[in-house]
Protein backbone atom coordinates (compact mmCIF):
# COMPACT_ATOMS: atom_id res chain seq x y z
CA UNK A 1 0.00 0.00 0.00
CA UNK A 2 1.30 3.42 -0.87
CA UNK A 3 1.98 6.39 1.67
CA UNK A 4 1.85 9.45 0.92
CA UNK A 5 4.88 12.17 1.26
CA UNK A 6 2.83 13.20 4.40
CA UNK A 7 2.17 10.27 5.84
CA UNK A 8 6.19 8.90 5.38
CA UNK A 9 7.26 12.61 7.37
CA UNK A 10 5.02 12.18 10.00
CA UNK A 11 5.76 8.24 10.56
CA UNK A 12 9.71 9.61 10.69
CA UNK A 13 8.67 12.05 13.13
CA UNK A 14 6.91 9.60 15.31
CA UNK A 15 9.95 7.24 15.32
CA UNK A 16 12.99 9.93 15.86
CA UNK A 17 10.18 11.16 19.17
CA UNK A 18 10.01 8.03 20.25
CA UNK A 19 14.11 6.86 20.31
CA UNK A 20 14.69 10.16 21.73
CA UNK A 21 12.16 9.09 24.57
CA UNK A 22 13.83 5.78 24.75
CA UNK A 23 17.42 7.19 25.31
CA UNK A 24 16.16 9.96 27.97
CA UNK A 25 14.61 6.89 29.26
CA UNK A 26 17.47 5.06 29.57
CA UNK A 27 19.66 7.53 31.16
CA UNK A 28 18.08 8.57 33.45
CA UNK A 29 17.43 4.68 34.66
CA UNK A 30 21.23 4.47 34.23
CA UNK A 31 21.39 7.56 36.44
CA UNK A 32 19.38 6.07 39.04
CA UNK A 33 20.90 2.85 39.28
CA UNK A 34 24.88 4.87 39.66
CA UNK A 35 23.31 7.49 42.48
CA UNK A 36 21.95 4.02 44.33
CA UNK A 37 25.50 2.25 43.92
CA UNK A 38 27.39 5.29 45.29
CA UNK A 39 25.11 6.11 47.86
CA UNK A 40 25.36 2.42 49.32
CA UNK A 41 29.22 2.66 48.80
CA UNK A 42 28.75 5.94 50.88
CA UNK A 43 27.05 4.17 53.86
CA UNK A 44 28.82 1.40 54.01
CA UNK A 45 32.02 3.82 54.18
CA UNK A 46 30.43 5.53 57.07
CA UNK A 47 31.64 4.57 60.75
CA UNK A 48 28.82 2.61 62.62
CA UNK A 49 27.03 4.62 64.99
CA UNK A 50 24.95 5.26 68.56
CA UNK A 51 24.88 6.27 72.02
CA UNK A 52 25.80 4.72 74.86
CA UNK A 53 25.30 6.49 78.92
CA UNK A 54 28.91 6.57 80.73
CA UNK A 55 30.16 8.91 83.34
CA UNK A 56 26.99 10.46 83.74
CA UNK A 57 26.40 11.57 80.33
CA UNK A 58 25.05 10.07 77.04
CA UNK A 59 27.94 9.45 74.59
CA UNK A 60 27.43 9.24 71.09
CA UNK A 61 30.42 7.06 69.42
CA UNK A 62 31.64 5.62 65.93
CA UNK A 63 33.00 2.42 65.41
CA UNK A 64 35.13 2.53 62.23
CA UNK A 65 35.37 -0.40 59.88
CA UNK A 66 38.53 -2.17 60.39
CA UNK A 67 40.04 -1.36 57.38
CA UNK A 68 39.38 1.90 57.57
CA UNK A 69 42.18 2.07 60.68
CA UNK A 70 45.78 2.65 60.95
CA UNK A 71 48.14 -0.24 62.07
CA UNK A 72 48.53 1.62 65.09
CA UNK A 73 45.12 2.13 65.73
CA UNK A 74 44.32 -1.63 64.86
CA UNK A 75 46.46 -2.82 67.86
CA UNK A 76 45.68 -0.41 70.27
CA UNK A 77 42.06 -1.37 69.59
CA UNK A 78 42.54 -4.94 70.56
CA UNK A 79 44.33 -3.95 73.23
CA UNK A 80 42.12 -1.63 74.78
CA UNK A 81 39.07 -4.26 74.32
CA UNK A 82 41.15 -6.41 75.99
CA UNK A 83 41.61 -3.84 79.25
CA UNK A 84 37.88 -3.54 79.20
CA UNK A 85 37.34 -6.96 79.23
CA UNK A 86 39.27 -7.27 82.33
CA UNK A 87 38.04 -4.63 84.05
CA UNK A 88 34.84 -6.30 83.97
CA UNK A 89 36.38 -9.55 85.01
CA UNK A 90 38.21 -8.07 88.30
CA UNK A 91 35.27 -6.03 88.83
CA UNK A 92 32.94 -9.16 89.01
CA UNK A 93 35.77 -10.68 91.08
CA UNK A 94 36.15 -8.48 94.08
CA UNK A 95 32.89 -6.24 93.58
CA UNK A 96 34.57 -3.16 94.88
CA UNK A 97 33.18 0.00 93.75
CA UNK A 98 34.67 3.35 92.75
CA UNK A 99 35.68 5.49 95.59
CA UNK A 100 37.38 8.69 95.99
CA UNK A 101 41.08 8.58 96.97
CA UNK A 102 44.01 10.79 96.95
CA UNK A 103 45.30 11.58 93.34
CA UNK A 104 47.85 9.97 91.46
CA UNK A 105 48.37 12.98 89.35
CA UNK A 106 48.50 16.51 89.97
CA UNK A 107 48.42 19.17 87.80
CA UNK A 108 50.32 22.09 89.36
CA UNK A 109 50.23 25.12 87.00
CA UNK A 110 50.88 27.25 85.49
CA UNK A 111 48.22 29.44 85.36
CA UNK A 112 47.00 30.81 81.70
CA UNK A 113 49.66 28.43 79.92
CA UNK A 114 47.08 25.98 78.85
CA UNK A 115 46.40 23.11 81.82
CA UNK A 116 42.66 23.00 80.51
CA UNK A 117 44.11 22.20 76.88
CA UNK A 118 45.87 19.15 78.71
CA UNK A 119 43.09 18.49 81.57
CA UNK A 120 40.90 17.99 78.00
CA UNK A 121 43.93 15.72 76.75
CA UNK A 122 43.85 13.82 80.08
CA UNK A 123 40.40 13.23 79.82
CA UNK A 124 40.52 11.30 76.74
CA UNK A 125 42.88 8.50 78.25
CA UNK A 126 39.97 5.37 79.64
CA UNK A 127 42.27 4.87 82.55
CA UNK A 128 41.97 8.37 83.70
CA UNK A 129 39.55 10.06 85.77
CA UNK A 130 39.56 13.31 86.21
CA UNK A 131 37.50 15.78 89.46
CA UNK A 132 35.14 17.39 88.13
CA UNK A 133 36.68 21.36 89.60
CA UNK A 134 40.08 22.46 90.39
CA UNK A 135 40.31 21.76 94.25
CA UNK A 136 42.55 24.31 95.19
CA UNK A 137 43.27 22.19 97.91
CA UNK A 138 46.52 22.76 99.03
CA UNK A 139 46.59 26.59 99.09
CA UNK A 140 43.97 26.75 101.26
CA UNK A 141 45.20 26.34 104.70
CA UNK A 142 41.51 26.22 106.20
CA UNK A 143 40.59 23.43 103.78
CA UNK A 144 44.21 21.59 104.02
CA UNK A 145 44.05 21.11 107.69
CA UNK A 146 41.11 19.05 107.34
CA UNK A 147 42.89 16.49 105.99
CA UNK A 148 42.41 14.01 103.25
CA UNK A 149 38.25 13.90 104.79
CA UNK A 150 38.13 17.01 103.00
CA UNK A 151 40.10 16.53 100.05
CA UNK A 152 38.95 13.20 98.32
CA UNK A 153 35.19 14.19 98.24
CA UNK A 154 36.64 17.03 95.40
CA UNK A 155 37.88 14.07 93.52
CA UNK A 156 36.85 11.37 90.60
CA UNK A 157 35.28 8.19 91.97
CA UNK A 158 38.06 5.94 90.52
CA UNK A 159 38.87 2.11 90.39
CA UNK A 160 42.05 0.66 91.66
CA UNK A 161 43.54 0.28 88.89
CA UNK A 162 42.67 3.49 87.24
CA UNK A 163 44.24 6.75 87.91
CA UNK A 164 42.55 9.96 89.69
CA UNK A 165 43.95 13.18 88.45
CA UNK A 166 43.37 16.82 89.72
CA UNK A 167 44.32 20.11 88.61
CA UNK A 168 44.92 23.78 90.22
CA UNK A 169 47.76 25.90 88.51
CA UNK A 170 47.92 27.68 91.45
CA UNK A 171 49.31 25.31 92.91
CA UNK A 172 53.01 26.42 91.76
CA UNK A 173 53.18 29.56 92.71
CA UNK A 174 50.59 30.32 95.34
CA UNK A 175 52.19 30.08 98.99
CA UNK A 176 55.50 29.14 100.21
CA UNK A 177 54.09 26.04 101.79
CA UNK A 178 52.19 23.86 99.43
CA UNK A 179 55.06 21.59 98.09
CA UNK A 180 55.75 20.43 101.31
CA UNK A 181 52.16 20.34 102.04
CA UNK A 182 51.18 18.00 98.56
CA UNK A 183 54.53 15.70 99.69
CA UNK A 184 52.92 14.94 102.78
CA UNK A 185 49.88 14.08 102.02
CA UNK A 186 50.15 12.70 98.81
CA UNK A 187 54.24 11.53 98.68
CA UNK A 188 53.73 9.51 95.55
CA UNK A 189 51.87 11.13 93.32
CA UNK A 190 53.44 12.89 90.10
CA UNK A 191 53.17 16.48 88.80
CA UNK A 192 52.29 18.10 85.67
CA UNK A 193 53.74 21.55 84.69
CA UNK A 194 52.54 23.86 81.99
CA UNK A 195 55.28 26.53 81.33
CA UNK A 196 54.50 28.87 78.06
CA UNK A 197 56.14 32.58 77.21
CA UNK A 198 55.72 34.61 80.43
CA UNK A 199 55.39 37.72 78.72
CA UNK A 200 52.40 36.36 76.85
CA UNK A 201 51.22 34.57 79.81
CA UNK A 202 51.34 37.93 81.53
CA UNK A 203 49.25 39.86 79.52
CA UNK A 204 46.64 36.74 79.57
CA UNK A 205 46.52 37.20 83.32
CA UNK A 206 46.23 40.86 83.23
CA UNK A 207 42.72 40.49 81.14
CA UNK A 208 41.46 36.92 83.67
CA UNK A 209 41.76 39.72 86.77
CA UNK A 210 39.74 42.29 85.07
CA UNK A 211 37.19 40.12 84.36
CA UNK A 212 37.22 38.64 87.94
CA UNK A 213 37.43 42.45 89.39
CA UNK A 214 40.81 41.62 90.65
CA UNK A 215 41.78 44.84 89.17
CA UNK A 216 39.95 47.87 88.13
CA UNK A 217 38.20 48.11 84.69
CA UNK A 218 40.36 51.64 84.38
CA UNK A 219 43.99 50.44 84.99
CA UNK A 220 45.26 50.25 81.68
CA UNK A 221 47.73 47.28 80.72
CA UNK A 222 50.37 49.44 80.32
CA UNK A 223 49.69 51.56 83.86
CA UNK A 224 49.64 47.47 85.37
CA UNK A 225 53.15 46.68 83.49
CA UNK A 226 54.63 49.92 85.19
CA UNK A 227 53.45 49.26 88.77
CA UNK A 228 54.36 45.98 89.17
CA UNK A 229 58.10 46.44 87.67
CA UNK A 230 58.17 49.41 90.39
CA UNK A 231 57.10 47.33 93.18
CA UNK A 232 59.37 44.23 91.58
CA UNK A 233 62.35 46.36 90.84
CA UNK A 234 64.92 44.47 93.57
CA UNK A 235 63.98 41.32 92.06
CA UNK A 236 67.08 41.49 89.90
CA UNK A 237 69.15 42.36 92.67
CA UNK A 238 68.28 39.80 94.59
CA UNK A 239 68.02 36.85 91.36
CA UNK A 240 71.18 35.16 92.93
CA UNK A 241 70.51 35.09 96.52
CA UNK A 242 68.79 31.73 96.61
CA UNK A 243 67.61 32.05 100.11
CA UNK A 244 65.51 35.44 100.35
CA UNK A 245 64.21 35.75 96.44
CA UNK A 246 60.86 33.43 97.00
CA UNK A 247 60.37 35.13 100.30
CA UNK A 248 60.57 38.69 98.53
CA UNK A 249 58.25 37.28 96.10
CA UNK A 250 55.98 36.24 98.61
CA UNK A 251 56.18 39.82 100.28
CA UNK A 252 55.37 41.18 97.07
CA UNK A 253 52.24 38.75 96.97
CA UNK A 254 51.39 39.92 100.64
CA UNK A 255 51.98 43.51 99.97
CA UNK A 256 49.57 43.56 96.70
CA UNK A 257 47.76 40.35 95.69
CA UNK A 258 47.87 41.41 92.12
CA UNK A 259 51.49 41.21 91.92
CA UNK A 260 51.08 37.47 91.26
CA UNK A 261 50.23 38.71 87.76
CA UNK A 262 54.17 39.06 87.18
CA UNK A 263 55.88 37.26 89.53
CA UNK A 264 53.99 33.70 88.02
CA UNK A 265 56.37 34.06 85.24
CA UNK A 266 59.72 33.39 87.48
CA UNK A 267 59.37 30.03 86.69
CA UNK A 268 63.10 29.55 88.12
CA UNK A 269 62.54 30.35 91.70
CA UNK A 270 58.91 28.82 91.75
CA UNK A 271 60.55 25.28 90.72
CA UNK A 272 63.41 25.35 92.59
CA UNK A 273 61.39 24.91 95.79
CA UNK A 274 59.46 22.24 94.19
CA UNK A 275 62.67 20.95 92.83
CA UNK A 276 63.79 20.78 96.98
CA UNK A 277 60.33 18.54 98.04
CA UNK A 278 59.96 16.71 94.87
CA UNK A 279 62.60 14.72 93.01
CA UNK A 280 63.20 16.08 89.14
CA UNK A 281 61.78 12.48 88.10
CA UNK A 282 58.23 13.40 89.51
CA UNK A 283 57.56 16.62 87.43
CA UNK A 284 56.80 16.27 83.55
CA UNK A 285 57.12 19.51 82.29
CA UNK A 286 55.08 20.34 79.10
CA UNK A 287 55.69 23.17 76.70
CA UNK A 288 52.58 25.16 76.76
CA UNK A 289 53.03 26.33 73.41
CA UNK A 290 53.88 22.66 71.87
CA UNK A 291 50.83 21.58 73.92
CA UNK A 292 48.85 23.60 71.48
CA UNK A 293 50.66 23.56 68.30
CA UNK A 294 51.21 19.41 68.64
CA UNK A 295 48.69 18.22 71.25
CA UNK A 296 49.33 14.41 70.03
CA UNK A 297 53.05 14.64 70.82
CA UNK A 298 52.27 16.03 74.46
CA UNK A 299 49.90 13.20 75.81
CA UNK A 300 52.00 10.48 73.74
CA UNK A 301 54.78 12.06 76.10
CA UNK A 302 52.79 12.56 79.44
CA UNK A 303 51.49 8.53 79.01
CA UNK A 304 54.81 7.19 78.40
CA UNK A 305 56.07 9.82 81.83
CA UNK A 306 52.82 7.64 83.36
CA UNK A 307 53.45 4.12 82.23
CA UNK A 308 50.15 3.94 80.88
CA UNK A 309 48.83 1.86 77.71
CA UNK A 310 49.00 4.68 74.57
CA UNK A 311 45.41 4.64 74.11
CA UNK A 312 45.14 7.83 72.83
CA UNK A 313 46.76 8.32 69.54
CA UNK A 314 47.59 11.25 67.14
CA UNK A 315 44.37 9.72 65.19
CA UNK A 316 42.35 10.79 67.99
CA UNK A 317 43.11 14.13 67.73
CA UNK A 318 42.80 15.56 64.47
CA UNK A 319 42.97 19.88 64.13
CA UNK A 320 39.69 21.60 64.15
CA UNK A 321 38.10 24.21 61.32
CA UNK A 322 38.78 26.81 64.00
CA UNK A 323 42.85 26.16 64.34
CA UNK A 324 42.36 24.51 67.82
CA UNK A 325 42.34 20.84 68.23
CA UNK A 326 39.78 18.08 68.45
CA UNK A 327 39.44 15.30 70.48
CA UNK A 328 37.90 11.77 69.49
CA UNK A 329 38.12 9.47 73.18
CA UNK A 330 38.73 6.16 72.37
CA UNK A 331 35.85 3.76 74.36
CA UNK A 332 34.67 0.25 74.08
CA UNK A 333 31.07 -0.68 73.77
CA UNK A 334 29.08 -3.94 73.76
CA UNK A 335 27.45 -4.73 70.53
CA UNK A 336 25.50 -8.40 70.73
CA UNK A 337 27.68 -9.36 73.36
CA UNK A 338 30.67 -8.68 71.97
CA UNK A 339 33.23 -6.24 73.04
CA UNK A 340 33.96 -3.40 70.20
CA UNK A 341 36.47 -0.65 70.38
CA UNK A 342 35.27 2.84 68.83
CA UNK A 343 35.59 6.52 69.71
CA UNK A 344 33.22 9.32 71.21
CA UNK A 345 32.19 11.35 68.14
CA UNK A 346 34.68 14.19 67.68
CA UNK A 347 34.33 17.10 69.68
CA UNK A 348 36.55 20.50 69.33
CA UNK A 349 37.70 23.04 71.66
CA UNK A 350 36.94 26.41 71.37
CA UNK A 351 39.46 29.46 72.61
CA UNK A 352 38.10 31.60 75.28
CA UNK A 353 38.70 34.48 72.78
CA UNK A 354 40.28 36.55 74.88
CA UNK A 355 44.21 37.19 74.26
CA UNK A 356 44.98 34.05 71.41
CA UNK A 357 42.00 34.91 69.39
CA UNK A 358 42.32 38.29 69.25
CA UNK A 359 39.18 40.08 70.88
CA UNK A 360 40.80 42.16 73.03
CA UNK A 361 43.13 43.49 70.78
CA UNK A 362 46.23 43.80 70.22
CA UNK A 363 49.17 44.57 73.38
CA UNK A 364 51.36 47.52 73.17
CA UNK A 365 54.23 46.29 71.64
CA UNK A 366 56.96 48.47 73.47
CA UNK A 367 55.12 46.92 76.97
CA UNK A 368 55.60 43.10 75.62
CA UNK A 369 59.19 44.30 75.18
CA UNK A 370 59.55 45.90 78.80
CA UNK A 371 58.09 42.44 80.22
CA UNK A 372 60.58 40.34 78.19
CA UNK A 373 63.36 42.56 78.91
CA UNK A 374 62.20 42.29 82.43
CA UNK A 375 61.94 38.40 82.32
CA UNK A 376 64.79 37.60 80.03
CA UNK A 377 67.83 36.82 83.19
CA UNK A 378 65.34 34.67 84.91
CA UNK A 379 64.25 32.87 81.96
CA UNK A 380 67.93 31.79 80.96
CA UNK A 381 67.90 30.73 84.78
CA UNK A 382 65.55 28.65 84.16
CA UNK A 383 67.27 27.07 81.02
CA UNK A 384 70.53 26.27 82.61
CA UNK A 385 67.85 24.62 85.30
CA UNK A 386 66.45 22.25 82.99
CA UNK A 387 68.75 21.92 80.30
CA UNK A 388 66.77 22.57 77.88
CA UNK A 389 65.44 26.09 75.96
CA UNK A 390 61.70 27.20 75.15
CA UNK A 391 61.04 29.71 72.30
CA UNK A 392 60.60 32.13 74.48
Amino acid sequence: MAFSLVQRLKMIGFSVYFNRRMWITSFVFVAFILLLIIYGNYIMNQPERGVIYEEKDWIEYEIKKDYQKTTKERDRDKLLVEYEAAKRTLSKIFQKPAVQRAPDVIGIGVEKCGTGALRSLLRMHPMIKVAPKEPHFFERPYLYKLGLKAYTPMLAKVLPHEISFEKTPAYFNWRLTVPERLRELVPKAKLLLVLCDPTKRTYSDYFQETLMHNLEEKTTFEQMVDDLLLYSANLTAKMNESESEMVYIEQLFEKNSTNHILTTGLYYYHLLRWYKVFNNSDIYIVDGEELIANPAKVIKEVQDFLHIPEFVLPENIPKGPSGFSCFAKPLVVERNGVLVAGTARTSCMTGKGRTRKGAWGVANPEYMEKLRLFFAPFNEKLYKLLGRRFNW
